[in-house]
């Protein structure tokens, strides 16, 4: 009876984590900070910021990418879950918890780097306002370099994902026949 509870414990365990990792480890455009930040008119910042501003687009557009991979291996994940019986649960339960572990710190390090790039963009905005053009270039560059370590975050999420459905589709293959 113990093993079972601990069983369902997980499997719960990984129903709320799961979908959690995957929004809390996107980026921009569905995470907002407290205060908006000012909008910017990046046609009148220097060329060389025009540029940065032009690979902070492609990093959001990769992203935007990874979130919906990420949205539909979770799906996957919820859906296959779901078909599994309690005996197989307990068979997931150790390699289960190791990746959703796994999972557990990408998204405290993404959290971490979010933070910094937030700290970033409220230095740039103020180095924009008072056109300190070498030191709003300087936090853009920071900026791009936390964004690109994010998705690097997230596309290990997205692979520990995919470990975690090929994990459970033997066992749900097994359910079926």
């Amino acid at each position: 009876m113990k093993r079972i509870l601990y069983a369902l414990l997980m499997m719960t365990a990984l129903g709320v984590v799961v979908p959690s990792l995957t929004f809390a480890s996107y980026g921009e455009p569905g995470h907002h900070h407290s205060k908006p930040a000012p909008s910017i008119d990046w046609s009148a910042l220097p060329a060389d910021i025009q540029t940065l501003k032009s690979q902070l687009d492609q990093i959001g557009s990769e992203q935007k990418s990874l979130f919906l991979q990420m949205k539909t291996q979770n799906d996957q994940i919820k859906q296959a879950r779901r078909t599994l019986t309690s005996e197989q649960r307990k068979l997931l339960k150790k390699p289960a918890k190791q990746l959703i572990m796994q999972m557990r710190a990408a998204k405290d390090e993404i959290r971490d780097m979010r933070d910094r790039k937030h700290e970033a963009w409220d230095s740039f905005h103020e180095h924009v306002d008072s056109k300190e053009w070498a030191s709003a270039k300087s936090d853009l560059t920071t900026i791009i370099q936390q964004k690109r370590l994010i998705v690097s975050k997230q596309q290990n999420v997205v692979k520990l994902q995919q470990q975690l459905i090929t994990l459970i589709q033997p066992q749900q293959q097994l359910h079926v026949h």
